[in-house]
């Protein structure tokens, strides 16, 4: 053969491949303009929620985090310890030197250090606040004293002021004193005007000050400022310099006020002070931060807490730096990657209903079109022309659907982050579906393949068909319990990357396709056995329904997108009931009574809040972090020290588990403290004595049972903590065998008037205490923006699922609606009326979508149950002991009435336009 010949035939080929394609597409568009519509606005909608929902979950994250962080305050800001200036440095005299331009070496020092922060802790971070304070002082004003501090504060990247001067002057640097003078020490100061006001001090006021100064001290009052801002980040650990505080119920003082130095004053204060701190607080910046960056800022965080090497200055000295904000960043981590695990079901499920969907758009488009495909075929046509047709059809169809739905998903979250591989995934489905249902209707047109005459060689090659296909079907059962084995393991994230691993998120849609095949082996023979049982009975309706029924229930795909899409709308239904009922748990388990007061309270307090109306019980607690267990034994345990009795109380109104044993603390036995200890202890207290270190020496235990559910409460130990277990005691009996002091830093008061005897004993208004209220800390992580936006994707995740679902089972009673025509037809004939043939349709129908149902609905309570641990409930319910299962008859019964409703819909439609078919065509041509 020729290179010229074959050349020609080439040409040919493509000519009759390509011939007449876009003019045969664009007149069979017409035809079917409205199924095609509908096939554009369903992937337009999928397009829109694959895109538009990992945004929308990285929006709420974004606030989630943000949130976390401005809850923790200046807790979370990373700040840096240094040396002050100057500090032990003398003059030739031995007396302290005096460091004029101190105001200037502490602002390179934080311009050097503020550029030797990691990056990702640069991002985040407002400009650096200094800070040179001295020790607590105390300055007598008239017969009073008032608790006081010198601090200097300052702005070195920013030339704004921070404070406004109303009255007098800014402080300046006071002469040198003389050798040999007896004069005090003195420094300019500025006091705040409410501090002036409050406590009567005046521009000129003279304050002698006593503590750990250098000799005598005097601080003189130049001038009273206001904040520029009060609400800046300058004043977050300062707030005695905004504003008069009360001082301690201890100290004999009318209160609390900083003293301000200016840049011109701070080498006096260095010169007054013998203990000098020098600190650099880097605010972070709570709109800097983004989700997708919490881990990186975390690590960065960590290492230069560990490692502040980096951040030594040019003095050679070495800062010490902390910080809460890696510990806020992983626990809000930690909770968008719950959130992103149960998200990407969603997701995962949304794209495979939705693209099953439009795969049962195109086989209807398909089976509209079979007789033109078909004698096209015979014709002459090619395989590759007829698919080639199909997608010059579809992808012009199909590219304007996915650029409506990706400008909708822009519109509604205008954000560039996300995937577009569920995205593309979808388009590709879209795209090439309706080209490969033709080429598979037509390839098995005139072919010229037969099956042999012989009995044997036929059997033989039918058997080979149903080896192939039950072992493609065995393979997706393994794959499907494989996903659920290792998703239930080791849980939705990759260990490697972080991330969320897609084929273990599919593992509801895998499960639900090993459900399908199951189903479509067991329908047709339960069918069948039902066909013979509806064959003695003398209506015609269970004999035609049930016999055409076991063809239809074996149609994997209707099946498969039915059972997916009412698994994850049960899915979607019992995870909200389950985080919402775990969320009141949480509340009850955390807060631990209708009020928990963190913080110590005066004994007389607590004696009001006992006798106050509406209070039932009132109890007490502390806990002592990481005491050694046993003498010699290297263990380590948590030590809580309750009020027994009115904890079990408590306990007991709020239908909470009590430790056998809790009430029994209260009774001391011999010389040993009668415990609980958790069962991590247990093998400890086999092998030794069982005792904990006190104040001076370890006091004996009397172990009396099992601390299955210790209380719940705060901790000051590190996040490194080695505690092994709990050991759980009773506080009088500790402190009158042990002889310690034991006084409760967490309170608990009960009852339905507990809440409004906290507000009216003014607890809250008490320095260093933290008042709790059960009903608001349930309020505030409900509101929280990723509870709260997880719950709303859930909700509306669900109602999309079951608009699939009706929509699929439409699309099915219509794709199958042809060839029971043919029977309905023939039945016409012999005298079938309407009402008869809408119960064949709805009885032929029927069993394929109640299996669904049924399946769909294992499946949906099934996969919560399963993976609980793996999606992370724990860490939206806001306690691990708060989650577990909750199942509701809403989705479900939602479920199933959207489903019959559907199938009732479309049948009466179906039977509505086959009322207008004339008996007359019928008896000529026998079908439609």
């Amino acid at each position: 053969m020729t290179m010229t010949t074959l050349r020609t035939r080439t040409a040919s080929g493509w000519r009759a491949t390509t011939g007449d394609a876009v003019l045969v597409a664009r007149r069979r568009s017409r035809q079917d303009a409205g199924l095609l519509v509908l096939a554009a606005v369903v992937l337009a909608v999928t397009v829109l929620i694959a895109l538009a929902v990992p945004r929308i979950v990285l929006r709420t994250a974004d606030a989630g985090v943000q949130g976390a962080v401005r809850d923790a305050g200046p807790a979370a800001d990373v700040v840096a310890v240094l040396g002050g200036p100057g500090v032990g440095a003398v003059d030739a005299a031995g007396r302290p030197a005096r460091v004029d331009n101190a105001s200037t070496l502490v602002a390179n020092a934080a311009r050097d250090m503020a550029t030797s922060l990691p990056e990702p802790v640069q991002a985040v971070t407002a400009p650096v606040v200094t800070s040179v304070q001295g020790a607590p002082l105390t300055a007598r004003l008239g017969d009073e004293f008032v608790g006081t501090r010198i601090v200097h504060l300052g702005t070195p990247t920013s030339d704004d002021p921070i404070v406004r001067w109303v009255t007098g002057i800014e402080p300046r640097m006071t002469p040198v004193l003389p050798a040999g003078s007896t004069e005090p020490r003195a420094v300019e100061v500025g006091v705040s005007t409410a501090a002036a006001e409050q406590l009567g001090i005046q521009v000129g006021t003279r304050l002698p000050l006593t503590g750990p100064t250098r000799g005598d001290a005097v601080a003189v009052v130049t001038g009273l400022y206001e904040p520029v801002d009060p609400m800046s980040p300058v004043w977050s650990s300062f707030a005695d310099l905004r504003e008069p505080q009360p001082a301690p119920a201890v100290a004999a003082l009318v209160g609390r006020a900083g003293l301000l130095t200016s840049d011109a004053s701070l080498a006096d204060a260095l010169q007054v002070s013998t203990s000098v701190s020098m600190t650099f607080r880097f605010p972070v910046v709570a709109t800097d931060l983004r989700a997708t960056d919490t881990r990186a800022v975390a690590q960065a965080v960590t290492q230069v807490i560990a490692l502040p090497g980096p951040l030594t200055g040019s003095d050679g000295r070495t800062p010490s730096v902390g910080s809460d904000l890696d510990t806020v960043l992983r626990a809000a981590d930690a909770r968008l990657l719950a959130g992103t695990a149960q998200t990407s079901v969603l997701l995962v499920g949304l794209a495979a209903v939705g693209a099953l969907t439009l795969v049962l758009a195109a086989r209807l488009l398909v089976v509209r079109r079979e007789t033109f495909l078909l004698a096209e075929r015979a014709r002459g046509a090619s395989v590759a022309s007829v698919g080639l047709r199909a997608l010059v059809e579809s992808v012009p169809i199909v590219a304007l659907a996915t650029v409506v739905g990706a400008a909708g998903a822009w519109l509604i979250v205008p954000d560039p982050r996300g995937t577009w591989a569920v995205a593309a995934a979808i388009v590709l489905v879209a795209a090439t579906a309706p080209a490969i249902a033709a080429a598979v209707v037509v390839a098995g047109a005139w072919t010229g393949r037969r099956l042999p005459a012989n009995r044997a060689d036929r059997e033989r090659v039918l058997g080979r068909r149903r080896v192939r296909r039950l072992t493609a079907e065995l393979a997706l059962v393994a794959i499907a319990a494989a996903a659920l084995v290792s998703a239930r393991g080791r849980g939705l994230v990759q260990t490697a990357t972080g991330g969320v691993d897609l084929l273990l998120a599919a593992t509801p849609v895998l499960l639900a396709g090993a459900a399908t095949v199951l189903l479509a082996r067991v329908l047709p023979p339960l069918l069948r056995g039902l066909s013979g049982l509806a064959a003695r009975q003398r209506s015609l309706v269970p004999v035609v329904a049930t016999a055409r029924a076991g063809r239809t229930a074996g149609t994997r795909v209707p099946l498969l997108t039915l059972t997916i899409a009412i698994a994850l709308v049960v899915f979607c239904g019992t995870t909200a009931v389950t985080v919402a009922s775990g969320q009141v748990t949480a509340a009850e388990i955390v807060v631990g009574a209708e009020v928990r007061i963190d913080g110590e309270l005066d004994p007389a307090v607590v004696a009001g809040l006992r006798d106050a109306p509406g209070v039932t019980a009132v109890a007490g607690a502390t806990v002592l972090s990481e005491r050694t267990f046993g003498r010699s034994s290297g263990v380590k345990a948590q030590v809580m020290l309750v009020d027994s009795a009115d904890l079990a109380q408590i306990l007991t109104a709020h239908d909470r588990a009590v430790d056998p044993g809790l009430t029994s603390l209260g009774s001391a036995q011999d010389d040993s403290v009668p415990a609980l200890i958790s069962p991590s202890l247990r093998s400890t207290a086999e092998l030794i004595a069982p005792a904990v270190m006190g104040a001076e020496d370890f006091v004996p235990l009397s172990v009396i049972g099992s601390a299955d559910n210790p209380p719940v409460l705060p901790t000051r130990s590190s996040t490194l903590s080695t505690a092994k277990g709990v050991v759980v005691v009773d506080r009088e009996v500790f402190a009158s065998v042990s002889g310690d002091e034991m006084p409760a830093t967490t309170t608990w008061v009960d009852g339905p008037g507990a809440v409004a005897a906290v507000r009216d004993a003014g607890v809250a208004e008490s320095p260093g205490t933290t008042v709790t209220e059960r009903a608001d800390w349930l309020s505030t992580w409900r509101a929280s923006p990723l509870n709260a936006g997880l719950l709303a994707l859930l909700v509306a995740t669900g109602i999309v699922l079951a608009g699939y679902a009706a929509l699929g089972l439409v699309l099915t009673v219509v794709a199958t609606s042809r060839e029971r025509g043919r029977t309905l037809s023939a039945l016409r004939t012999l005298g079938l009326d309407a009402r008869t043939a809408r119960a064949m349709t709805f009885g032929e129908l029927a069993p394929l979508a109640l299996a669904a149902v049924l399946a769909g609905t294992t499946i949906g309570i099934a996969v919560p149950w399963v993976l609980m641990g793996a999606l992370g409930l724990d860490l939206l319910t806001g306690h691990p002991a708060a989650t577990s299962l909750e199942v509701t008859w809403v989705p479900i019964v939602g479920a199933t009435a959207v489903v019959l409703g559907a199938l009732a819909v479309a049948v009466w439609v179906e039977s509505a336009v086959r009322r207008r078919d004339r008996l007359g065509d019928v008896l000529r041509v026998g079908e439609r």
